[in-house]
Protein backbone atom coordinates (compact mmCIF):
# COMPACT_ATOMS: atom_id res chain seq x y z
CA UNK A 1 0.00 0.00 0.00
CA UNK A 2 1.45 3.39 -1.31
CA UNK A 3 1.31 6.31 1.14
CA UNK A 4 -0.18 9.59 0.22
CA UNK A 5 2.61 12.55 -0.33
CA UNK A 6 2.62 15.28 1.80
CA UNK A 7 0.42 18.17 1.18
CA UNK A 8 3.71 20.66 1.06
CA UNK A 9 7.25 19.58 1.03
CA UNK A 10 9.91 21.24 3.66
CA UNK A 11 10.75 23.23 0.64
CA UNK A 12 7.31 24.47 0.16
CA UNK A 13 6.83 25.49 3.70
CA UNK A 14 10.94 27.43 3.75
CA UNK A 15 9.49 29.22 1.01
CA UNK A 16 6.79 30.44 2.71
CA UNK A 17 8.61 31.00 5.99
CA UNK A 18 11.01 33.15 3.60
CA UNK A 19 8.12 35.03 2.04
CA UNK A 20 6.15 35.86 4.71
CA UNK A 21 9.69 37.25 6.55
CA UNK A 22 10.85 39.26 3.41
CA UNK A 23 6.76 40.71 3.65
CA UNK A 24 6.74 41.27 7.19
CA UNK A 25 10.26 43.62 7.57
CA UNK A 26 9.25 45.55 4.63
CA UNK A 27 6.04 46.27 6.08
CA UNK A 28 7.61 46.93 9.55
CA UNK A 29 10.58 49.68 7.73
CA UNK A 30 7.93 51.32 5.50
CA UNK A 31 6.10 51.64 9.39
CA UNK A 32 9.47 52.51 10.82
CA UNK A 33 9.80 55.38 8.29
CA UNK A 34 6.56 56.68 8.33
CA UNK A 35 7.07 57.17 12.22
CA UNK A 36 10.35 58.99 11.99
CA UNK A 37 9.24 61.30 8.79
CA UNK A 38 6.39 62.54 10.33
CA UNK A 39 4.58 64.11 7.59
CA UNK A 40 2.54 66.70 6.92
CA UNK A 41 -1.21 65.41 6.45
CA UNK A 42 -3.98 63.15 9.05
CA UNK A 43 -3.18 59.62 7.52
CA UNK A 44 0.67 60.23 7.99
CA UNK A 45 0.12 61.65 11.63
CA UNK A 46 -2.05 58.68 12.19
CA UNK A 47 -0.01 56.18 11.21
CA UNK A 48 2.78 57.64 12.68
CA UNK A 49 0.65 57.62 16.17
CA UNK A 50 -0.06 54.13 15.41
CA UNK A 51 3.62 52.93 14.73
CA UNK A 52 4.91 54.57 18.19
CA UNK A 53 2.12 53.82 20.21
CA UNK A 54 1.89 50.61 19.34
CA UNK A 55 5.36 49.84 18.34
CA UNK A 56 5.94 47.12 20.77
CA UNK A 57 2.89 44.63 19.24
CA UNK A 58 4.77 45.75 15.43
CA UNK A 59 8.25 45.01 17.48
CA UNK A 60 7.46 41.53 18.27
CA UNK A 61 6.30 40.66 14.63
CA UNK A 62 9.82 42.00 13.77
CA UNK A 63 11.41 39.07 15.49
CA UNK A 64 9.10 36.92 14.32
CA UNK A 65 10.23 37.79 11.13
CA UNK A 66 14.25 37.44 12.48
CA UNK A 67 13.57 34.11 13.66
CA UNK A 68 11.84 33.08 9.90
CA UNK A 69 15.38 34.33 8.35
CA UNK A 70 17.17 32.53 10.51
CA UNK A 71 15.16 29.30 9.81
CA UNK A 72 14.84 29.62 6.32
CA UNK A 73 17.33 30.43 4.48
CA UNK A 74 20.56 28.36 3.35
CA UNK A 75 22.99 31.48 2.83
CA UNK A 76 24.23 32.68 5.82
CA UNK A 77 24.81 36.30 4.82
CA UNK A 78 20.86 36.57 3.80
CA UNK A 79 20.17 34.33 6.80
CA UNK A 80 21.77 36.55 9.18
CA UNK A 81 21.44 39.26 7.48
CA UNK A 82 18.01 39.47 7.41
CA UNK A 83 17.89 37.90 11.35
CA UNK A 84 19.74 41.72 12.15
CA UNK A 85 17.78 43.86 9.83
CA UNK A 86 14.72 42.28 12.11
CA UNK A 87 16.72 43.06 15.47
CA UNK A 88 17.41 46.29 14.67
CA UNK A 89 14.16 46.90 13.46
CA UNK A 90 12.78 45.39 16.69
CA UNK A 91 14.87 47.73 18.85
CA UNK A 92 13.72 50.96 17.14
CA UNK A 93 9.39 49.99 17.21
CA UNK A 94 10.34 48.61 21.26
CA UNK A 95 11.79 52.28 21.57
CA UNK A 96 8.60 54.06 23.23
CA UNK A 97 7.71 51.85 25.47
CA UNK A 98 11.26 51.48 26.62
CA UNK A 99 11.49 55.49 27.03
CA UNK A 100 8.20 55.35 29.37
CA UNK A 101 9.52 52.75 30.76
CA UNK A 102 12.07 55.35 31.98
CA UNK A 103 9.67 58.15 32.51
CA UNK A 104 7.63 56.74 34.57
CA UNK A 105 7.84 54.25 37.14
CA UNK A 106 4.17 52.93 37.60
CA UNK A 107 4.48 52.03 33.87
CA UNK A 108 2.71 48.22 33.33
CA UNK A 109 5.07 46.52 30.49
CA UNK A 110 2.09 43.49 30.39
CA UNK A 111 -0.96 46.38 30.83
CA UNK A 112 0.37 47.75 27.44
CA UNK A 113 0.92 44.10 25.46
CA UNK A 114 -2.63 43.16 27.48
CA UNK A 115 -4.93 45.92 27.63
CA UNK A 116 -7.87 44.10 29.58
CA UNK A 117 -5.46 44.01 32.53
CA UNK A 118 -6.06 47.99 33.74
CA UNK A 119 -7.94 48.91 36.64
CA UNK A 120 -11.51 48.25 36.80
CA UNK A 121 -14.04 50.87 35.60
CA UNK A 122 -17.48 48.86 37.24
CA UNK A 123 -17.59 51.15 40.00
CA UNK A 124 -17.89 54.04 37.78
CA UNK A 125 -21.14 56.00 36.56
CA UNK A 126 -21.66 58.08 33.80
CA UNK A 127 -24.06 60.27 33.72
CA UNK A 128 -25.24 63.41 30.77
CA UNK A 129 -26.89 66.89 31.79
CA UNK A 130 -26.68 70.15 30.37
CA UNK A 131 -25.70 72.98 32.65
CA UNK A 132 -25.78 77.45 31.50
CA UNK A 133 -27.80 79.09 29.64
CA UNK A 134 -27.03 77.70 26.33
CA UNK A 135 -28.42 74.38 27.95
CA UNK A 136 -25.06 72.73 26.44
CA UNK A 137 -24.10 68.74 27.40
CA UNK A 138 -21.73 67.97 30.21
CA UNK A 139 -20.92 64.44 30.87
CA UNK A 140 -20.44 63.59 34.13
CA UNK A 141 -17.92 60.38 35.75
CA UNK A 142 -17.83 59.80 39.08
CA UNK A 143 -17.63 56.40 41.75
CA UNK A 144 -21.12 55.36 41.82
CA UNK A 145 -22.77 56.16 44.98
CA UNK A 146 -22.85 53.00 46.84
CA UNK A 147 -18.89 53.68 47.27
CA UNK A 148 -19.29 56.52 48.60
CA UNK A 149 -19.84 57.37 52.17
CA UNK A 150 -22.42 60.56 53.24
CA UNK A 151 -19.71 62.48 54.31
CA UNK A 152 -17.28 61.69 51.17
CA UNK A 153 -15.86 65.14 48.79
CA UNK A 154 -14.13 64.21 46.49
CA UNK A 155 -11.45 66.25 44.09
CA UNK A 156 -13.28 66.98 40.83
CA UNK A 157 -11.87 68.20 37.48
CA UNK A 158 -13.05 69.85 34.31
CA UNK A 159 -11.82 68.74 31.12
CA UNK A 160 -11.49 70.91 28.22
CA UNK A 161 -11.91 68.54 25.30
CA UNK A 162 -9.70 69.12 22.12
CA UNK A 163 -10.51 69.42 18.10
CA UNK A 164 -8.77 72.51 16.76
CA UNK A 165 -11.92 74.57 18.41
CA UNK A 166 -14.33 74.08 15.60
CA UNK A 167 -15.04 70.24 16.20
CA UNK A 168 -14.96 67.81 18.94
CA UNK A 169 -17.20 66.13 21.51
CA UNK A 170 -17.12 66.02 25.70
CA UNK A 171 -16.77 62.28 25.60
CA UNK A 172 -14.12 61.56 22.57
CA UNK A 173 -11.52 60.55 25.60
CA UNK A 174 -14.55 59.11 27.40
CA UNK A 175 -12.47 55.68 28.54
CA UNK A 176 -9.56 57.93 29.80
CA UNK A 177 -12.15 59.62 32.06
CA UNK A 178 -13.82 56.92 33.51
CA UNK A 179 -10.35 55.68 34.88
CA UNK A 180 -9.57 58.68 36.06
CA UNK A 181 -12.80 58.45 37.83
CA UNK A 182 -12.17 55.14 39.12
CA UNK A 183 -9.40 56.60 41.03
CA UNK A 184 -11.60 58.86 43.31
CA UNK A 185 -12.34 61.94 41.04
CA UNK A 186 -15.15 63.43 39.61
CA UNK A 187 -15.02 64.29 35.99
CA UNK A 188 -16.85 66.71 34.65
CA UNK A 189 -16.55 66.81 30.81
CA UNK A 190 -18.74 69.97 29.29
CA UNK A 191 -19.52 70.74 25.82
CA UNK A 192 -18.14 74.41 24.87
CA UNK A 193 -19.25 76.59 21.55
CA UNK A 194 -17.40 76.15 18.53
CA UNK A 195 -15.84 78.52 16.26
CA UNK A 196 -16.64 80.00 13.75
CA UNK A 197 -20.02 80.80 14.99
CA UNK A 198 -18.68 81.47 18.46
CA UNK A 199 -15.51 83.06 18.77
CA UNK A 200 -13.34 83.65 21.78
CA UNK A 201 -13.82 84.71 24.68
CA UNK A 202 -17.03 81.99 24.54
CA UNK A 203 -15.29 78.94 25.44
CA UNK A 204 -14.54 80.50 28.58
CA UNK A 205 -17.57 82.17 29.27
CA UNK A 206 -18.37 77.86 28.99
CA UNK A 207 -15.61 77.06 31.96
CA UNK A 208 -16.73 79.65 34.22
CA UNK A 209 -20.56 78.32 33.69
CA UNK A 210 -19.26 74.83 33.89
CA UNK A 211 -17.42 75.54 37.10
CA UNK A 212 -20.63 77.27 38.76
CA UNK A 213 -22.62 74.46 37.54
CA UNK A 214 -20.47 71.94 39.52
CA UNK A 215 -20.20 74.04 42.46
CA UNK A 216 -23.87 74.30 42.60
CA UNK A 217 -24.29 70.74 42.63
CA UNK A 218 -21.67 69.98 44.90
CA UNK A 219 -23.64 68.40 47.16
CA UNK A 220 -25.37 65.86 44.72
CA UNK A 221 -22.06 65.70 42.98
CA UNK A 222 -20.47 64.65 46.18
CA UNK A 223 -17.38 67.01 45.41
CA UNK A 224 -15.31 69.53 47.26
CA UNK A 225 -15.72 72.67 45.67
CA UNK A 226 -12.53 74.14 46.46
CA UNK A 227 -10.80 71.08 45.16
CA UNK A 228 -10.75 72.09 41.38
CA UNK A 229 -8.43 71.63 38.80
CA UNK A 230 -8.99 72.67 35.30
CA UNK A 231 -7.77 70.03 32.52
CA UNK A 232 -7.61 69.87 28.52
CA UNK A 233 -6.33 68.23 25.35
CA UNK A 234 -4.94 70.34 22.33
CA UNK A 235 -7.65 73.20 21.84
CA UNK A 236 -8.91 72.17 25.56
CA UNK A 237 -5.66 72.52 26.65
CA UNK A 238 -5.82 75.82 25.26
CA UNK A 239 -8.63 76.73 27.15
CA UNK A 240 -8.52 74.91 30.63
CA UNK A 241 -4.63 76.75 30.94
CA UNK A 242 -6.04 80.63 30.10
CA UNK A 243 -8.92 79.75 32.47
CA UNK A 244 -6.78 78.61 35.17
CA UNK A 245 -3.64 81.44 34.73
CA UNK A 246 -6.14 84.52 33.52
CA UNK A 247 -9.73 83.41 35.57
CA UNK A 248 -8.48 84.01 39.77
CA UNK A 249 -12.12 83.54 40.36
CA UNK A 250 -12.58 79.99 39.63
CA UNK A 251 -10.34 79.45 42.35
CA UNK A 252 -8.77 76.53 40.39
CA UNK A 253 -6.26 74.43 42.55
CA UNK A 254 -4.37 73.19 39.77
CA UNK A 255 -4.13 73.02 35.89
CA UNK A 256 -3.36 69.84 33.84
CA UNK A 257 -2.70 70.70 29.54
CA UNK A 258 -1.34 67.83 27.19
CA UNK A 259 0.01 69.12 24.06
CA UNK A 260 -1.58 72.50 23.99
CA UNK A 261 -0.87 76.02 22.44
CA UNK A 262 -0.33 78.29 25.55
CA UNK A 263 0.73 81.87 23.04
CA UNK A 264 -1.84 82.39 20.34
CA UNK A 265 0.58 85.00 19.16
CA UNK A 266 3.56 82.50 18.59
CA UNK A 267 0.69 80.24 17.21
CA UNK A 268 -0.33 83.12 14.83
CA UNK A 269 3.64 83.53 13.38
CA UNK A 270 4.22 80.39 12.59
CA UNK A 271 0.36 79.50 11.22
CA UNK A 272 0.14 78.38 7.53
CA UNK A 273 -2.42 78.01 5.09
CA UNK A 274 -1.29 74.83 3.47
CA UNK A 275 -0.48 72.67 6.92
CA UNK A 276 -2.71 69.61 8.25
CA UNK A 277 -4.75 71.90 10.62
CA UNK A 278 -5.01 74.54 8.23
CA UNK A 279 -4.21 76.83 10.97
CA UNK A 280 -4.35 79.82 9.61
CA UNK A 281 -8.03 79.97 9.38
CA UNK A 282 -8.30 78.49 12.32
CA UNK A 283 -6.61 81.03 14.41
CA UNK A 284 -8.64 83.86 12.66
CA UNK A 285 -12.03 82.40 12.97
CA UNK A 286 -10.90 81.30 16.78
CA UNK A 287 -10.21 84.73 17.39
CA UNK A 288 -11.89 87.26 15.00
CA UNK A 289 -9.02 88.30 12.87
CA UNK A 290 -5.24 88.18 13.30
CA UNK A 291 -3.40 90.17 16.45
CA UNK A 292 -3.84 93.71 15.21
CA UNK A 293 -7.22 93.20 14.84
CA UNK A 294 -8.20 91.49 17.80
CA UNK A 295 -5.33 91.94 20.16
CA UNK A 296 -7.61 91.53 23.30
CA UNK A 297 -8.64 88.15 22.66
CA UNK A 298 -4.89 86.62 21.56
CA UNK A 299 -3.68 88.34 24.82
CA UNK A 300 -6.89 86.50 26.95
CA UNK A 301 -6.82 83.34 25.34
CA UNK A 302 -2.97 82.80 25.71
CA UNK A 303 -1.66 81.64 29.26
CA UNK A 304 1.62 82.67 28.44
CA UNK A 305 0.37 86.21 28.70
CA UNK A 306 -1.75 85.74 32.17
CA UNK A 307 0.51 83.34 34.57
CA UNK A 308 2.23 84.80 37.78
CA UNK A 309 3.57 83.89 41.13
CA UNK A 310 0.17 83.47 42.36
CA UNK A 311 -0.79 80.74 39.38
CA UNK A 312 -2.62 77.44 40.51
CA UNK A 313 0.24 74.70 39.96
CA UNK A 314 0.12 73.06 36.27
CA UNK A 315 1.10 69.98 34.60
CA UNK A 316 2.11 69.81 30.89
CA UNK A 317 2.91 66.93 28.97
CA UNK A 318 4.10 67.30 25.31
CA UNK A 319 5.62 65.00 22.65
CA UNK A 320 8.77 65.70 21.00
CA UNK A 321 7.48 64.85 17.61
CA UNK A 322 4.10 66.28 17.78
CA UNK A 323 3.22 67.86 14.27
CA UNK A 324 -0.46 69.28 15.46
CA UNK A 325 1.12 71.49 18.11
CA UNK A 326 4.36 72.34 18.30
CA UNK A 327 6.27 71.23 21.39
CA UNK A 328 7.83 74.87 21.88
CA UNK A 329 4.51 76.28 22.88
CA UNK A 330 5.04 73.66 25.88
CA UNK A 331 8.45 74.71 26.41
CA UNK A 332 8.33 78.37 26.08
CA UNK A 333 5.07 77.94 28.52
CA UNK A 334 7.25 76.31 30.77
CA UNK A 335 10.15 78.85 30.82
CA UNK A 336 8.03 81.61 31.72
CA UNK A 337 6.25 79.72 34.73
CA UNK A 338 10.18 79.36 35.77
CA UNK A 339 10.30 82.79 34.95
CA UNK A 340 8.01 84.10 37.06
CA UNK A 341 8.18 81.62 40.28
CA UNK A 342 5.30 79.19 39.43
CA UNK A 343 4.85 75.77 40.48
CA UNK A 344 4.93 73.33 37.27
CA UNK A 345 6.04 69.96 36.12
CA UNK A 346 6.59 69.43 32.20
CA UNK A 347 7.43 66.13 30.69
CA UNK A 348 8.31 65.98 27.09
CA UNK A 349 7.82 62.58 25.83
CA UNK A 350 10.31 62.33 22.89
CA UNK A 351 8.38 59.51 20.59
CA UNK A 352 4.87 60.79 20.97
CA UNK A 353 2.70 62.14 18.66
CA UNK A 354 -0.61 64.45 19.09
CA UNK A 355 -3.45 62.65 20.85
CA UNK A 356 -0.84 59.37 21.83
CA UNK A 357 -2.93 58.94 25.05
CA UNK A 358 -6.20 58.31 23.19
CA UNK A 359 -5.79 54.66 24.14
CA UNK A 360 -4.98 54.18 27.60
CA UNK A 361 -2.84 51.02 27.97
CA UNK A 362 -0.31 52.57 25.31
CA UNK A 363 3.27 54.22 25.98
CA UNK A 364 1.45 57.53 26.37
CA UNK A 365 -1.37 56.78 27.80
CA UNK A 366 0.11 55.04 30.36
CA UNK A 367 2.67 57.75 31.21
CA UNK A 368 -0.08 60.57 31.32
CA UNK A 369 -2.53 58.83 33.43
CA UNK A 370 0.25 57.81 35.93
CA UNK A 371 1.82 61.51 35.71
CA UNK A 372 -1.44 63.33 36.31
CA UNK A 373 -2.50 60.86 39.25
CA UNK A 374 0.64 61.50 40.93
CA UNK A 375 0.04 65.33 40.31
CA UNK A 376 -3.25 65.54 41.05
CA UNK A 377 -2.10 63.84 44.47
CA UNK A 378 0.22 66.50 45.55
CA UNK A 379 -1.38 68.34 48.72
CA UNK A 380 -1.24 71.88 48.09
Amino acid sequence: MSSSPPLMSSGMIAGIVRSVSILLLVVLIALVMVAKRRGNSILEFQLSLVATEFGHWFGVLAIVGAIGFLGSWGNPFIRFGGALAGGIIAFVLFGPLWQAVRLSEGLSIERAFFPGMGPSVEGVVVERCTYGDDELEIVICRPAETELSPASKLPWVVSMHGGGWNGGRPDEFLAWDRELASYGYVVLLPAYRLAPQHQWPAPLDDVRAAVDWGRTHAEELGIDPEELTLFGRSAGGQIAAAAAMGVPELRAKRCVAFYAPHDLFFARKYAKEDDVLDSLKLLRDYLGGDPEENEVAYLSGSAIKQVSAESPPMLMIHGTPDTLVWVEQSRRMAARMSEVGATFEFYELPWAAHACDYFLWTPGGQVMMNKTLEFLAQKR
